[in-house]
């Protein structure tokens, strides 16, 4: 599938990292100094239960320790980390320290981007949200979402870029019991929290062959709804060729599951995606990459990845990304751009 302008923009399709040439440098001559972004996932409780959810059997009492998350943070800020994603896990703003946690990211020179539900925005301090880049509010069915998920718009950054998102979830992947008024409800709650884009996608808990018939609804309704501010985002699985997760080493993911060395709540991922929890909806330990507190030493390439990805990694999502770093790293094939991108240093 050919990906749009809008998924280049505000997703992650790979255009991005060309945006970077130290990074992708240093992972060729394996210097270590190769992050660009991070996704950090503090707190497992969640006030919402989505039935998309890829964590839905998550132990919700997890919550990663902030002195923890602050040592994870240096080590990647002393190799190359720009940008840091807050999102879950369980709801990002119900984490005790959030507002402490992210006045500390920022202070340390770190762009800031937040993914949450919209609707425990009252926990967030009012200086807190002038410090986001960017927000995407993923918008979801439950009694009273239409005004119950709000952004605080006037107090935050005017540069702030505000998006939403919607999963096609497996009530609607009847394309007979397609719901257009639902889609335009949708919208308009979107719009009320001034957002700029709808990505919609559906349900990537879907075997591929669901997943494909679900994207084929997908195109026909929003041909039917005929709303600008949706986008479709193309997501399918597939395995990488390589079994090496080149992407891990330029955008880690720090999960609130414990870390099976020590039970300690903290686990560094490969990512976010879905492949690492299969039918389990649960991130599981074989994707575990390392603690917090050892994340330089997997960067730096002394602690080994421990699962082939071209036989483990079935369900990626982040297949396209992978393989264009693998061809980096063996060939060099790929070309840098002089032309800035919306949130380049969110890859």
């Amino acid at each position: 599938m050919i990906k749009t302008e809008s998924e280049h923009r505000y997703t992650s399709t790979g255009i991005k990292f060309w945006r970077h040439p130290d990074q992708m440098n240093a992972y060729r001559n394996g210097s270590g100094k190769t992050v660009i972004s991070t996704h950090i996932a503090p707190e497992g409780a969640c006030n919402l239960k989505c039935p998309y959810c890829s964590v839905t059997y998550r132990k919700v009492s997890n919550r990663i320790d902030l002195d923890l998350i602050k040592i994870y943070v240096e080590q990647l800020i002393e190799r190359g980390l720009k940008a840091v994603i807050l999102t879950g896990g369980g709801e990002p703003t119900l984490y005790p320290k959030f507002n402490e946690l992210a006045r500390w990211l920022v202070s340390r020179g770190l762009k800031l981007a937040l993914i949450t539900n919209g609707t425990q925005t009252h926990r967030v301090d009012v200086d807190v949200w002038k410090l986001f880049t960017w927000v995407r509010v993923s918008i979801n069915l439950f009694e009273g979402w239409e005004k119950k998920i709000q952004l605080p718009v006037y107090w935050m950054s005017p540069n702030c870029v505000i998006g939403s998102s919607f999963v096609f979830t497996q009530k609607h992947e009847n394309p007979e019991a397609i719901d257009v008024d639902l889609l335009k409800k949708v919208a308009y709650v979107a719009k009320m929290n001034e957002a700029q884009y709808i990505r919609l996608l559906p349900n990537c808990l879907l075997p591929q062959d669901k997943l494909l018939n679900s994207h084929d609804s997908l195109a026909k309704l929003l041909e039917t709804v005929g709303e600008k501010l949706f986008f479709h985002q193309h997501k399918v699985h597939g395995a990488p060729k390589c079994g090496k997760c080149h992407q891990s080493h330029f955008r880690p993911y720090l999960s609130e599951v414990p870390y099976k060395g020590t039970g300690i709540p903290g686990s560094v991922y490969p990512c976010d995606s879905v492949v690492l929890n299969n039918e389990y909806a649960q991130f599981v330990d074989q994707y575990q990459l390392c603690a917090p507190g050892d994340v330089g030493d997997y960067m730096d390439g002394k602690i080994a990845q421990s699962f082939d990805a071209k036989t483990a990694c079935t369900g990626c999502v982040f297949t396209d990304n992978v393989n264009m770093l693998d061809d980096w790293f063996n060939a060099g094939t790929g070309k840098f751009t002089d032309a800035p991108l919306l949130h380049e240093e969110f890859v």
